[in-house]
């Protein structure tokens, strides 16, 4: 067949998308064991914490676990700076919470972490490791973010 025309991705790295790709398998493996070390220790519920775009990213997690999950889980989507004023009566010390914060820095997320260590409540963060919410949970909690996006972007 005759080529006709010639469509080009403008200012793609395919290098670099690769790269991403690889650390994004590493960081699915990470994600996998802290997973499995949850799943081990045993938990009664599963909170799923943000605010704006991550509280959004969430919420579709929220309907999948929900929708295709096992019975007895239990899934509860969160804002953050509303679990801050009024808690939530179905988080215990054996509760799982995950959060994410491209920042690492989203004050509201940083406040309700810190309460709900205090709780001992597990925390689990896909966050900057060395940013506040990413030293509040633990680097042994934390699965780091890249913060520009991958290379797969275009301007």
């Amino acid at each position: 067949m005759k080529e006709t025309e010639k469509i080009e991705i403008m200012h793609f790295d395919q290098e670099g998308y690769l790269e991403d790709g690889k650390a994004l398998y590493e960081t699915g493996k990470k994600m996998t064991a802290l997973a499995d070390k949850v799943a081990d220790e045993g938990y009664d519920a599963v909170f799923l914490m943000g605010v704006g775009g991550t509280w959004d990213e969430l919420m579709q997690l929220e309907y999948l676990m929900n929708k295709f999950g096992d019975r007895d889980l239990e899934v509860y989507l969160i804002h953050a700076a509303e679990w801050n004023v009024m808690g939530h009566k179905r988080m215990t010390e054996k509760s799982v919470v995950l959060t994410a914060s491209e920042s690492g820095t989203t004050p509201e997320v940083l406040e309700a972490v810190k309460k709900m260590k205090d709780m001992g409540v597990r925390v689990y963060a896909m966050t900057k490791p060395e940013g506040p919410i990413g030293q509040a949970v633990g680097a042994e909690n934390c699965v780091a973010m890249a913060s520009d996006h991958g290379s797969g972007g275009c301007e």
